[in-house]
């Protein structure tokens, strides 16, 4: 007997140190997490939608919920904006409390990111067992998909925190099956309404997480009938949203062609299938193509052998609560896909919007590299498989973020840092022109926003033979023949942007002297051709948005500052 007791205790204690071992893996994981989005906030450029939100929330507060409902759309110089009002609401009160710094903003964000990191972890230790939380973890750390999402100063980071706390109610109502605690399920209707009011998309994460639920007490009708009553809730509470999605509905997509040229030109297959690669990858997993193929494949089999213990369970009739985050996933990207056929006004498959699977897609990976023997048979998988693919998935991973953070300027959203800083230290009256086929909104926009509108910025015409003063709304202001245009000023700044993709950052990684050049400007050319204008330098900034600034002085002009070379 007293042996007995003995052999409890050193049990005990044996299992009290190990959870308090992966409990510390845990906490290490998400500190590493804080330490790169700390990394990557310092990098990352002011971009074209964030000029929009840092301009939004200057107004107050009844102003700025009538601007995000339609009104007055042209009082800033920025484009309207699509969003919810929840992301603006948080961001106004930051502003007001902590002041305009963006490196503040950036890490103000990222922390809703680490809280909604940190809870999953937590709910994930409780539910699903150590292996399968750290597995999940190690997958969102060494995201840099999420890295990049973490920083931005939009509403990504708080819609996935939000998405984090709806995984986790979630669960825990799944753990409450055959019955149903209303107190969670009051809680969990709360996060939806949150969702819906933080991106638009929420309603179809909140749609597919109630579709999911309600499938799961089909037989229990006392249950049903509250998860409809709970549902209706959030459906009369998302009424509210009627003058903001008509304000959306009045905005006009700001996207240069060249800038979704590199998608349209894909097939219908390979551009859905490249959807469903980025809901957990990112360009910067495809730089190096071994690390490509142990991080998709890797995670792949993981998905996979999750999936199919969850079908085994369904057959075996041993329902898991992380099982029914399949029906969560499979239903909020069935939705989107279906509505991509439909809606035209913007992308709809664009990753970003698709961000909130994240979350349950990380859980599901970390369920896939637990042991699953005495339900699926497959002892290979068990003995050796999972495990395989969980370290395949962990080093391809690895190697994708070290890349990424050592070259994280390449990642920064747009050149407007860059073309400034060009803009700025030039001396007398001055000019940027962007090129033709430049997707020029990229630096416009931003430069509007940090140079209080005070930048002189023009754009040329697709046919090469005059210029316009670039408007925000891409209507054409002052269109004028070139050199007329230009006579005021004594320095020009001719800007190119083009969009870059994986490949170009694997080539260049390779071989540097074989990065994709840019062609000739017509009006470089033009300029150069009337004998009044020379070339004096040529900057460039490789990356995303690759930029290059030709700079051309009059002939009879003073000569200018010595510019440091770029990267």
């Amino acid at each position: 007997m007293h042996r007995s007791s003995e052999i409890k205790k050193t049990a005990r204690r044996h299992l009290d140190r190990s959870s308090s071992v992966h409990a510390l893996i845990a906490a290490v994981l998400i500190v590493a997490l804080s330490v790169e989005l700390y990394v990557f906030a310092r990098v990352q450029d002011i971009w074209l939608d964030e000029s929009t939100q840092l301009s939004g929330i200057t107004l107050n507060f009844r102003e700025m919920l009538r601007w995000l409902a339609g009104a007055d759309p042209d009082r800033l110089s920025v484009p309207g904006d699509r969003m919810p009002p929840l992301s603006y609401l948080f961001d106004w009160l930051w502003l007001h409390l902590w002041g305009p710094s963006e490196i503040g903003f950036r890490l103000f964000h990222s922390a809703f990111v680490i809280a909604g990191v940190s809870g999953l972890a937590t709910v994930a230790l409780r539910a699903l067992g150590p292996s399968a939380t750290i597995v999940s973890l190690g997958f969102l750390v060494l995201s840099p998909k999420l890295i990049q999402t973490g920083v931005e100063i939009r509403a990504y980071p708080m819609f996935f925190a939000i998405t984090c706390a709806q995984v986790a109610v979630f669960i825990r109502l799944m753990a409450c099956l055959p019955k149903l605690d209303l107190k969670t399920l009051m809680v969990f209707t709360a996060t939806c309404i949150a969702a819906i009011y933080t991106h638009f998309y929420g309603v179809v994460s909140s749609c597919a997480f109630f579709l999911a639920l309600g499938i799961s007490f089909l037989g229990y009708a006392e249950a049903l009938v509250e998860i409809i009553g709970a549902f209706v809730v959030v459906a009369i509470c998302s009424l509210l949203l009627i003058p903001f999605v008509s304000g959306a509905g009045q905005v006009l997509p700001f996207v240069p062609a060249e800038a979704t040229a590199p998608m349209v030109q894909q097939k219908t297959t390979i551009l859905y299938l490249t959807y469903l690669l980025q809901l957990v990858g990112d360009p910067a997993n495809m730089i190096s193509i071994s690390a490509s193929i142990l991080f998709f494949c890797g995670t792949i089999a993981l998905l996979a052998g999750g999936m199919f213990a969850a079908v085994m369970h369904v057959r075996n009739r041993n329902l898991r609560p992380s099982d029914w985050l399949i029906a969560v996933v499979l239903s909020g990207v069935f939705a989107t896909i279906v509505a991509s056929f439909f809606i035209r006004t913007f992308d709809v498959i664009k990753a970003s919007y698709s961000g909130w699977l994240l979350a349950p897609l990380s859980l599901l990976i970390g369920v896939g590299a637990t042991s699953v023997t005495g339900v699926t048979g497959l002892r290979s998988w068990d003995a050796g498989g999972r495990k395989l693919a969980a370290g395949a998935m962990i080093v391809g991973a690895g190697i994708s973020t070290y890349m990424f953070l050592v070259h994280a300027p390449m990642f920064v959203h747009g050149p407007h840092r860059f073309i400034g800083a060009l803009y700025d230290k030039t001396e007398g009256s001055k000019a940027i022109v962007y090129e033709v086929g430049s997707a020029w909104g990229w630096s416009y926009i931003p430069l509007e926003y940090s140079h209080n509108s005070e930048v002189v910025q023009y754009r040329a015409l697709d046919d090469g033979v005059g210029l316009v003063r670039a408007a925000r709304n891409g209507t054409e202001v002052m269109v004028q023949e070139i050199e007329a245009t230009v006579s005021p000023y004594q320095v020009l700044l001719l800007a190119d942007i083009r969009l870059r993709t994986y490949r170009d950052f694997r080539q260049c990684q390779h071989q540097p002297g074989a990065c994709p050049d840019f062609p000739r400007g017509a009006v470089a050319a033009a300029l150069i051709g009337t004998g009044k204008w020379r070339e004096t330098g040529k900057e460039r900034s490789f990356g995303h948005y690759d930029a290059q600034v030709t700079i051309l002085e009059r002939a009879s002009g003073l000569a200018l500052p010595n510019f440091a070379r770029s990267q």
